[in-house]
This record gives structure tokens, sequence and C-alpha cells, in this order.
């Protein structure tokens, strides 16, 4: 079944639109601010700029002649001080600086940076400081707010950055609405729930992705049913694999003892000796392929198991394989009560990889930490090593099937212990974290599990 085109429009025209939208709110915000402003100033609700110059130009001989002098004539927006013949401060709103300053002034007009207005008065003179910049009449708006061009402009930036915003949620919304269908096909895809259901989108390259999904999910369907039966065929040969290859391997073994045993000839004894450690290696690779291609878990085999058995078997392993490294092993925390259904061969078999990866990249004193908890329906294991932790590859892929930080799987390295592990814990509801201890060297390892029935 083929999904039929429909007339649609390009994402040019659809973000052209979203664009010219945004253009005309910032024009209309332009226009509105132009008009309040010149209503304001029309108005005189808002002084210009060259209000204070202009008013003392026209009010100059009224403050001349002023006796007792009126500080009334003086503008709001402006400060004064009055000074006698020989310049000396009398009185006015100077502060100390700007009186300094008016004496400089009264010497040589030049010196002082600013604007300065100087009027002559019988026995005197006054001095005006004033500014070429806007301000409110009122009295209490200009105390509030000296200057109003810089709450002009920052009203006009909220209101702009409001209008963005506004724009781009919008414009979001809308684009997410188109985007919806191929997230739903994508979702359909990934959850293998394929279905006929033909999605439909405005957009022409939008619609032009969901029918390359659309004709995909009928290749997919076909691939997910080939694959998924390539995936037993390779699991039933490797079993068939895995077990076959045991019946060489115990020829090799004995023959290898019995070359042993011929004392007198050093070179067979050496190349037995090889063979006999390379054997015990692949049965040990084959062994853990054997578990993998198996569900890590029997159901007949589980059964209610006392905690604090479960722990003296770990401990018991533990202690035997630190022993024979070398290891310093450190226990706290050990459980005394609590059951557990689940498969204690399995979980004894997790834990104790994750405390043979300890051992093995631990370095500072040779010693790993080992500790228990019980609480709430939860069993934990805590392992704890001193070696230099995680990679940061490591950290995200540990716990995939296969991986080893190493280039090449040297020794007992298959990169399986972390993964079976993993599976263990999630199939009794738990969980497997680990992490780098912060501002110290080594790693630590958590298996968690619930006590309850597994499902």
């Amino acid at each position: 079944m083929v999904l039929k085109k429909f007339k649609t429009n390009t994402l040019f025209w659809f973000f052209l639109k979203q664009l010219l939208l945004l253009a005309i709110c910032i024009l209309l915000e332009i226009f509105v601010f132009l008009v309040l402003a010149n209503i304001g100033f029309n108005s005189g609700f808002i002084l210009p700029a060259n209000y204070s110059e202009h008013y003392l130009e026209r009010n100059k001989e009224k403050i001349a002649e002023s006796e007792p002098f009126d500080s009334t004539l003086i503008p709001l927006t402006c400060q004064y001080g009055l000074f006698d013949t020989k310049g000396n401060y009398l009185s006015g709103n100077f502060n100390k600086a700007v009186r300094e300053k008016a004496k400089v002034y009264l010497k040589d007009a030049k010196a002082v940076e600013g604007f300065y207005f100087f009027i002559q008065r019988a026995g005197g003179s006054c001095v005006v400081k004033y500014d070429i910049a806007a301000h409110f009449s009122s009295p209490v708006l200009h105390k509030l707010f000296p200057k109003p061009e810089l709450i002009m402009i920052v009203l006009f930036l909220v209101v702009f950055v409001i209008i963005s915003v506004n724009n781009a949620l919008l414009f979001g919304k809308r684009l997410k609405g188109e985007i919806e269908p191929v997230l739903e096909e994508i979702a359909q895809i990934q959850t293998r729930e394929l279905n006929d259901k033909q999605k439909k989108s405005k957009i022409k390259e939008i619609n032009d992705i969901l029918l390359s999904l659309y004709d995909m999910e009928s290749a997919l369907s076909q691939s997910l049913k080939k694959e998924w039966e390539t995936e037993q065929k390779r699991k039933s040969n490797i079993s068939a694999l895995a077990h076959d290859i045991k019946t060489p391997l115990t020829i090799i073994k004995g023959n290898s003892e019995l070359i042993k045993e011929e004392k007198d000839i050093s070179e067979i004894y050496q190349l037995a000796d090889i063979i006999d450690d390379h054997s015990d290696k692949i049965e040990r690779y084959i062994k853990l392929l054997i578990e993998e291609t198996n569900h890590p878990f029997s159901e007949e085999r589980a059964e209610e198991v006392p905690l604090i058995s479960l722990v003296a078997d770990i401990l018991a392993e533990s202690e035997a394989l630190c022993r024979a490294n070398g290891i310093n092993l450190i226990v706290s925390n050990p459980v005394t009560g609590g059951e557990a259904f689940l498969n204690r061969d399995s979980v004894v078999r997790a834990v104790m990889n994750l405390i043979k990866n300890a051992a093995e990249h631990t370095s500072v004193d040779d010693r790993i930490k080992l500790s228990f908890r019980y609480t709430g329906g939860r069993f934990g294991v805590e392992v704890e090593d001193y070696g230099k932790g995680f990679t940061r590859e490591a950290l995200k892929y540990a716990k995939n099937q296969f991986y080893t930080e190493k280039s090449e799987r040297s020794e007992e390295h298959y990169g399986l212990g972390m993964y079976y592990a993993n599976s263990v814990a999630e199939g009794y509801k738990g969980k497997l974290m680990y992490y780098n201890k912060p501002g110290q060297t080594g790693a630590v390892v958590v298996f968690e599990i619930s006590t309850g029935d597994k499902t």
C-alpha cells in the first residue's frame, strides 16, 4: 500500500510565514513606542532633553533679580549653588564634589566637564548644573525614574523579548504538531508495533519523510522476522559448537597429562604445560558462552534462601579467591537475617564476577572492600576496589555483552562478567550500578536485587 501525496507547503514558506509574523509584531511594537513617546513629549508628561537649557535662558533675568533667592525658579532637573564675589559657596543643593567643580568652573569654564549655566547676581553669582537628557515632569516620577530614556529602552527590550519568546513558542508548537506524526512513526518502528495507518503533514519535506518511513515499515517487518530466525540459529550453533568442542578438550587435557609424565623429555613437557594452560582458558571461555546462550535463571532451582547462608557462600568464595591472589579482603555490614526467593548459584556467580574484576584492578595495598546490606526487601552487595577506576568508555559500555577495556581478550577478560551480573540483577527486579569514587582512586560496583518472588 502506497501513501498518496497531497497538497503541502515547503519548509521555506513555513519559516517565512513565521518570520513575517515576528517582523510585523516588532514593527508594531516600534510604532506603539514611538506614538507613546510623542504623546508624552507633546503633553508635557516627559520633558525634552534641551528643556533645562532653554528654561534657564528664558528665566535668566528672574533668577538674577530674585531677592531673596527663590529656589523654585530652578527646574527640578537641575542643581544649583550660590557663590559670593570671591567664589565662596553660600547655599544651594550641590553636593561636595559638584561644589568643588563649580568653583573651578567660576575660575575657568573650559576646565570642567559637564553642562553648567552661569548667572550673574548682585553680590555674587549662581551656577546651575544641568544635563542633556529627557526627564519626567512629575517630581515623584523624576525622583523614582531619573532617566526615562533608559526606562523606555528597558521596557522596549522586555516587550521585544516577550514577543520573541511567544513567537518562538508558537513556532515550536506548530512545528511540533507537524513533526509529531514522524515521531509517532519512529516510535512504532522502535517498539516494532508496525501498522498500515497513514500519517500526513502539511510540510512537504516532513511528508516526504513520512512516506519514506511508511515504505520502510514493510521492509522492516520482513527484516525483523529474518533477524529473529538468524538469532535463533546463531544461538543454536554456538551452543552446539561449544558442547562439541568439550570432547576434544578432554582428549587434549588427558594427553597433556600423559606427556608430562615423560620427565626425561623436557621440551615435550614444556609444550604439554602450554597446552594444559590454554585448554583451561578455552574451557572456561566455552562455559561462559554456553551460559550466555541460555537464560541465566532456572525456575526449577529457585528456592527460599536464607540471606545469611547466601552471604556465607559469597564470603567463602571471595576469601579463597583473594587468598590465592594475595588480595586483602575487607568485609563490613554482614547480613544476619532475612530470606530471598532466588537461584543461589546464579547470584553467587554474579557477585563473584564483580569481586574477581575488583581483585584484578585494585592496586593500593592490594585490597578490596566488600559490604552487604538488607533493607526494605532489597539485598545489596557493594564491591569497592582501589585501582584506576573505570575509563570514560567503560562507564558507558561496561554492562554490554563482550565489552572489555582491553584491545584483546587476554587472560579471562571476555566482557561477560558485568553483563552477566547485570542480567541476574535485572532478573530479580534489581539493578547494577557502578561509578568511580569521587576525590580518590578506585571504583565501586553495587549489585542489588529484590528478595521477593522473581517474575
